[in-house]
């Protein structure tokens, strides 16, 4: 599957795809003074191997734990596509995705709010030691789940691989131009019209000079992606992932100010009510928060 994409995604380019630079171990002051301080992407390789997340979370684990749980999850890319959200029992959702044969994707799951226990099977301290506020989620999904292109405008971003595979594309937001920014509106997120999937050349040209960056994360590594940067995530295989949206006192104060107040005005439906990942219609034509 990880070279079909990959070579689609080189057909679209001018450009040759690079390979993100990948690191085995750093230390905390090494990681925040060349990745936070420079805004520079870095998949690490060898810093999990004390999770108990490595070692204890299986399909069959959150089966045991969730069985009483319900939680949203979403199918397709709702980023470029229709926003496509369901509500349901989670021990549900986790048999079409032991199928294989489906796009549900439970994504962006708040472990603080669904599982805080699991709080203490990860560590993310790479970030949450130089910030004041985490968000922890947790991912999972069957191969052929997308995230697609968006960038985290408010928050530095770890994503870590438990289990399955993941293909990351990654460009600097110094190229936002070639991105084809869209008008849909995601909390903290700033979206991309760009469809790799179905590319429309006419109007999407320009992204064909963009410079990407990609890499495959494996069972036991994590890859750093910086703020503002754009990027686009594929799952290979069925896949158990979570990541760790870090805060520092400048984003905390944005959040809780000009963020706040769009969120706001957009929940009641004065702001883009209609365009945005994080509502849906009902059977009755509804409009429903996730």
């Amino acid at each position: 599957m990880e070279e079909t994409i990959i070579n689609r995604v080189q057909s679209i380019l001018n450009k040759d795809l690079k390979k993100i630079n990948t690191i085995d171990e750093i230390s905390h002051d090494d990681f925040y003074a060349n990745h936070i301080k420079k805004n520079k992407p870095v998949k690490i390789s060898k810093m999990m191997s004390h999770w108990k997340a490595t070692k204890l979370w299986s399909l069959d684990y959150f089966e045991k734990i969730g069985k009483d749980k319900e939680t949203y999850m979403y199918k397709g890319n709702i980023r470029q596509n229709d926003t496509n959200w369901q509500f349901g029992a989670f021990q549900d959702y986790l048999n079409e995705i032991r199928s294989s044969n489906t796009d549900t994707y439970l994504g962006n799951m708040p472990i603080a709010q669904m599982f805080p226990e699991l709080l203490d099977h990860v560590d993310f301290s790479l970030i949450s030691n130089n910030t004041i506020r985490n968000s922890t989620s947790l991912w999972i999904g069957p191969p052929g789940t997308i995230t697609g292109w968006h960038t985290d405008r408010l928050a530095n971003n770890i994503l870590a691989l438990i289990k399955g595979r993941k293909l990351v594309f990654l460009v600097n937001p110094n190229e936002s131009r070639n991105m084809c920014p869209s008008g849909k509106y995601e909390p903290g997120s700033r979206l991309s019209d760009v469809n790799m999937e179905d590319f429309n050349e006419s109007s999407h040209a320009i992204f064909k000079n963009a410079n990407v960056q990609y890499t495959i994360i494996n069972p036991g590594e994590m890859l750093f992606i910086p703020q503002t940067w754009w990027h686009c995530v594929y799952g290979l295989d069925i896949s158990i992932s979570s990541n760790n949206f870090g805060f520092t006192p400048i984003d905390n104060f944005k959040m809780k100010s000009s963020e706040l107040i769009k969120r706001k005005l957009h929940s009641v439906g004065l702001f883009s009510p209609k365009n945005c990942v994080c509502h849906y219609y009902d059977d009755k034509g509804k409009r429903v928060r996730r």
